[in-house]
């Protein structure tokens, strides 16, 4: 059989282009390596924890207009995002966020025009050793947040991120799975084949055709493709290309992805309280440095959160030894043995994003080069092959389900306008 168009990949992008063009009459196939839908949302319902856990995607980041309009379409409940925001340094806890030299560096950044990487504009503004905490923090702030290699990473890109670091951030209850169901739903409900645990590895094509070959070594043909998969799949080489990519080939690679480790322990109880019935966000400089509750829900589980360069170090090590670090992280922020800790624990779950293998990383981060990369990946191989996907959007929203969906739907809208098939296939 022949479609009027494959989609490669349903995570959040593959959906929202599926039910876009499935919903204007398409015929559409979409194909999934893993055997689920939803890609870095990973809502996990596993015995040992108390409720349903985020392993990938938890936050919106503010009062995102495609997001809210989705939760709003599928009567989806949210909630806004409660705590205070702690650091803790050498073990010492303190009320402020930033380093005392934050809002010089902010004004340096405001008065930069031309684009450098975050390392370049640290050197040439802060290298004083008297700076060294602020560098630091800087460093782990990109780590943490943007999964940035400093030395490749924009700092114009972050710019206004980081201006609007403080705005309101929001959970779905129940989690994110209840968008990705919706969505997968809505795709359902206009007949798209949808075939999970087909992993594509090798794409035939030309201006008038394509071909798609998964591992199992079954064939799929339409006229139009939209690939969706992670830029840690692209850059991976996984997929084989007949001809080879030429242009797109280096814009993929001009792309930044960034790996991260997630932690998520539940314990006996909320010894946290103890110290502030207040947290939301605990930033410190232990091996894993960023952890959140979730309030305002009661809930004895704590999330760790380990992002960038010092993720990436870690990624042959095992459960067991992930773990032990992020015991040996909460013993020093909280002044208890490990021991002590290990005995609180019910239950765990760690998911190291690099190393699952359909997805090969967290999220994206701009690089000197991401402005021109997307300008490429927005316009298709001979009229044929299309690339959607988080990093691939333009605006301020890189790295999250928002800029998932504004891709999807402006995929979506560009293949409609240049492609009209004459009649169902």
């Amino acid at each position: 059989m022949k479609y009027h168009v494959i989609v490669i990949g349903a995570g959040v992008a593959g959906l929202t282009v599926t039910k876009c063009l499935s919903e204007a009459g398409y015929n559409v196939c979409l194909l999934e390596a893993a055997e689920i839908a939803g890609g870095r949302i990973a809502t996990v319902s596993e015995k040992g924890f108390s409720g349903p856990v985020e392993t990938g995607a938890e936050f919106i980041h503010g009062k995102l207009p495609l997001t809210f309009k989705l939760l709003k379409e599928a009567a989806i409940a949210y909630e806004t995002v409660e705590g205070s925001m702690i650091g803790v340094q050498n073990g010492v806890w303190r009320n402020e966020e930033h380093d005392a030299n934050w809002s010089k560096f902010m004004k340096e950044l405001n008065q930069l025009k031309t684009d450098v990487t975050i390392l370049e504009f640290l050197d040439t503004h802060f290298c004083d050793p008297q700076y060294l905490p602020l560098r630091q923090a800087v460093q782990r702030f990109a780590e943490g947040f943007d999964l940035a290699d400093i030395s490749k990473a924009s700092i114009l890109s972050v710019k206004n991120e980081w201006k609007n670091i403080d705005k309101k951030q929001y959970r779905i209850k129940g989690g994110y799975r209840h968008l990705v169901n919706h969505l997968l739903n809505c795709c359902r409900s206009q007949n798209v084949a949808i075939s999970f645990n087909s992993c594509v590895n090798k794409i035939k094509y030309n201006n008038e055709n394509v071909t798609v070959y998964t591992t199992a070594n079954k064939g799929f043909n339409a006229d139009k493709l939209i690939i969706t998969v992670s830029v840690g799949v692209l850059q991976s080489g996984m997929i084989h290309y007949e001809p080879a990519l030429t242009e797109h080939a280096v814009a993929i690679q001009s792309l930044g992805f960034g790996p991260v480790i997630k932690f998520l322990l539940e314990f006996k109880t909320s010894f946290w309280n103890e110290f502030d019935d207040d947290i939301g966000f605990i930033l410190t400089d232990e091996q894993v440095p960023t952890w959140w509750t979730q309030l305002p829900a009661e809930s004895t589980l704590l999330t760790g959160w380990l992002g960038g360069a010092k993720a990436a170090e870690k990624i042959f090590e095992d459960d067991a030894a992930l773990l032990q670090t992020a015991l040996q992280s909460l013993s020093a922020i909280f002044h208890m043995p490990p021991a002590m800790l290990r005995e609180e624990l019910i239950h765990h779950k760690i998911v190291n994003w690099q190393t699952v293998q359909h997805v090969k990383g967290g999220y994206s981060y701009c690089t000197l080069g991401t402005e021109q990369a997307i300008k490429v990946l927005s316009s298709p191989i001979d009229g044929t092959i299309f690339f959607a996907g988080e990093a691939i959007a333009e605006g301020n929203s890189q790295g999250t389900v928002e800029s998932a969906l504004q891709s999807g739907y402006e995929t979506a809208r560009k293949l409609m306008r240049d492609y009209q098939p004459q009649k169902q296939l």
